[in-house]
């Protein structure tokens, strides 16, 4: 049996036990309850060691993530003004090609291409929004037919039929 007192010099670690007497294993005595509050010391600094790291990494990925975004909305903006710049170009060419051709006339060409571009735009937006509402009301109307279906299926009439009875026909 090791009678030995622990070393005052080893800094009451975790390894720290002494087997001399049942007085040493006595929690209540000095030298232990010295030993546990210096390990109740160590790992609250480790604990608070590891909450400020993951805290730090959290950081460094918000910080990381906002200028990649950054970034993202920087190069949007500089795809776009070049589509735009293109568009722009590629209109002033051929409306001054127009000009030209109307002999020097360089408002005709610019009035041509403006109508044309505003008509094209107008067009197109006609045309979508009539595709966009077809097809949602071709869907709607398919929904409420399957369910006429399914009423007729399950009750031998649906609700347009019982709608169109007479009020003496019920009963």
């Amino acid at each position: 049996m090791n009678t030995k007192p622990p070393d005052k010099n080893s800094g009451m670690g975790w390894e720290t036990r002494s087997t001399a007497s049942s007085a040493d294993e006595n929690p209540a005595t000095p030298g232990a309850f010295h030993a546990a509050m210096a390990q109740f010391a160590e790992l609250r600094e480790y604990a608070s060691y590891l909450v400020s790291a993951k805290v730090d990494a959290l950081k460094a990925t918000l910080r990381n993530t906002l200028v990649y975004a950054a970034l993202g909305i920087v190069g949007g903006i500089a795809g776009a003004a070049f589509v735009v710049v293109a568009a722009v170009l590629l209109l002033v060419g051929a409306a001054h090609g127009l000009g030209a051709a109307f002999g020097g006339r360089d408002w005709l060409g610019d009035l041509i291409i403006g109508i044309v571009v505003l008509g094209a735009v107008v067009a197109g937006a006609i045309i979508g929004l009539k595709k966009i509402t077809g097809a949602s009301r071709k869907q709607t109307v398919e929904k409420y037919e399957t369910r006429q279906h399914q009423q007729r299926r399950n009750f031998g009439h649906d609700v347009r039929e019982r709608a169109s009875e007479q009020p003496a026909d019920r009963g």
